[in-house]
């Protein structure tokens, strides 16, 4: 169960929580010390603990695994399996999670990009670059599924093809928004929602692990940022002073489209089930809405702290009434609500000699994820759960 919590993208804290509950299903004495790379369990008392390690390569979130290990979850607990049979659902699991075609991927990445840049307030020309960059980032993602070097390089290779292409459609079809386009077509690389989940980490007093999952947010951006360099090494110093970063009003009617569109990218990019696509377009309609609400209101300031109070709390409370797994409703809604396209921003700035604005951007994206992560813990404080939730409390068997 640690190694399959692990894969399908559990946080550090809520992978703790979860074993723990198994643990005492079963009647176990346990231990668990969890980090992005690596699980701990020392299994038995104090004084004659055996301990087993798992070295592990951090995960994406993926919510096909997440609803197949809660029904096991929920079994376990209900006693209507015992540690043998779950152990056997447990080891079937990667069976029943098939790797999605490479072209399925393609398409996802297209749809996020394309919906990205409506809210943004992307206009044709801008819908047809991030297009291309999400289906680019896409092939690039396939390749790397089989090459480990490949794989290693992933960010750098992404941000590298974007900027080539917005270079060739600015040099083919005319000016473009470099900003709007890049951030909306290499988002889904953006490591917005890992920088919120490593302060929710830090909040949860998991210290190493929060660190650790930070430093990765940092190489991540260094990676993207390495890649933009030497994409507008090659295209040229004129390509940053085409864009244009002021931004544009986005009608109601849009924000509706872009909706359904991220929701089905984002239902595909996180392989979930075809009966959660309901509650992936919920999330993501409530994230939606809330931040745009939120940021009409007075409040705007802490807009992104109310935003994150709601959809923490509407994925707690369906977590508890309507038996959806948390993560189903609460992932699409922070990759919605997350403000990686900010801190991306601010690389892009630096590259133009335009320190002021790129710490300014980098200083938002850091403010807004605290107040991001305020919301959740707040909401998990009034209506707690669980991200694997149980028919019943955990008894021994």
């Amino acid at each position: 169960m640690a190694r399959e919590l692990h894969r399908a993208g559990i946080a550090t804290d809520s992978l703790e929580e979860t074993l723990g509950g198994v643990a005492t299903a079963i009647g176990l004495e346990v231990q668990i010390f969890a980090l992005p790379t690596n699980i701990t369990i020392a299994l038995g008392p104090q004084s004659h603990q055996r301990l087993i390690m798992l070295r592990l390569a951090p995960s994406a979130v993926n919510l096909r695994r997440i609803g197949l290990l809660n029904e096991v979850y929920d079994d376990v607990l209900a006693g209507r399996l015992d540690y043998r049979q779950a152990s056997q659902l447990l080891a079937g699991i990667d069976r029943r999670v098939a790797g999605k075609p490479p072209l399925l991927r393609v398409f996802a990445l297209a749809l996020v990009a394309i919906g990205v840049a409506i809210v943004l307030g992307a206009g044709i020309r801008e819908l047809v670059v991030a297009a291309l960059i999400g289906a680019a980032t896409g092939s690039i993602a396939a390749v790397a599924a089989g090459s480990t070097v490949v794989s290693r390089l992933f960010e750098v290779i992404a941000a590298f093809c974007a900027t080539l292409i917005v270079a060739g459609f600015t040099t083919l079809f005319g000016p473009t928004n470099i900003y709007i386009s890049i951030v909306a077509g290499v988002v889904v690389l953006l490591p917005g929602y890992s920088l919120t989940l490593a302060l929710h980490e830090l909040a949860n007093q998991e210290l190493v692990a929060g660190t650790a999952r930070l430093g990765k947010v940092f190489s991540t951006l260094l990676a993207l940022g390495c890649g933009a360099l030497l994409g507008f090494a090659a295209a040229g110093p004129a390509l940053l002073r085409v864009g244009d970063v002021r931004p544009h009003p986005v009608a109601a009617t849009f924000w509706f489209v872009a909706v359904i569109v991220m929701s089905v990218g984002l239902s595909i990019d996180l392989d979930a089930r075809l009966r959660d696509f309901v509650w992936v377009f919920a999330a993501s309609f409530v994230a939606f809405a809330t931040s745009h609400l939120f940021g009409l209101l007075p409040i705007h300031g802490i807009g992104a702290f109310a935003a994150a109070f709601v959809c923490g709390t509407v994925a707690n409370l369906g977590a508890r009434f309507l038996r959806v797994p948390q993560p189903v409703m609460l992932v699409p809604a922070l990759l919605v609500l997350v403000p990686g396209s900010l801190s991306y921003e601010s690389v892009l700035f630096a590259f133009q000699q335009n320190i002021n604005s790129a710490l300014i951007f980098a200083a938002n994206a850091v403010t807004a994820a605290i107040l991001l992560v305020a919301g959740l813990l707040l909401s998990q404080l009034v209506f707690p759960s669980m991200p694997l939730r149980g028919s019943q409390a955990p008894t021994r068997s």
